[in-house]
């Protein structure tokens, strides 16, 4: 478990998802998003993926957020980065990316890639402070939505 203390009186821990965090994870990823991830899916991720590390912050006993990195031969791909609506802006999702990186060059990782929603100006804000540049456009990805999913990518051999 990692220690982390965003501000004076704001503490979060990190560690590796759990069969038992995953009430809470579902209950935050179905409130966020259009096409949330379902209990089955975070269960595969932490059962039967061979690539997926998955993590979640805790402030307390509480989950305030989580990320899914996949890491694919030298490559990191984050598959689900996840803040509790009012946790955000306090820097839990930096630091979520940040533990995913620092372990992607851990593992020797060349490059990172995320895909995010062309409307999500927050977070395409978040990524590109973090060094990740727009790499190309995926038209109508999100199918309900029908909406355009940007891909970006990092080069972490240039970090």
């Amino acid at each position: 478990m990692k220690v982390v203390q965003l501000a004076a009186d704001f503490t979060l821990a990190v560690r590796p998802m759990q069969l038992a965090d995953l009430p809470q994870v579902v209950a935050i990823e179905a409130h966020s998003h259009l096409e949330p991830w379902t209990q089955a899916a975070f269960h595969a991720e932490l059962e039967g993926s061979l690539v997926a590390q998955p993590f979640v912050a805790l402030r307390k006993e509480e989950i305030v957020g989580y990320i899914v990195p996949w890491f694919v031969a030298d490559e990191l791909q984050v598959a689900n980065i996840t803040v509790k609506e009012s946790y955000r802006r306090h820097g839990i999702g930096r630091m979520l990316l940040a533990h995913a990186l620092e372990l992607a060059q851990q593992r020797c990782c060349r490059i990172a890639y995320l895909e995010v929603r062309d409307s999500n100006a927050a977070a395409r804000a978040l990524y590109e402070s973090m060094g990740f540049v727009v790499e190309g456009v995926r038209p109508k990805y999100y199918g309900r939505a029908q909406e355009d999913a940007i891909l970006m990518k990092k080069d972490l051999l240039a970090a």
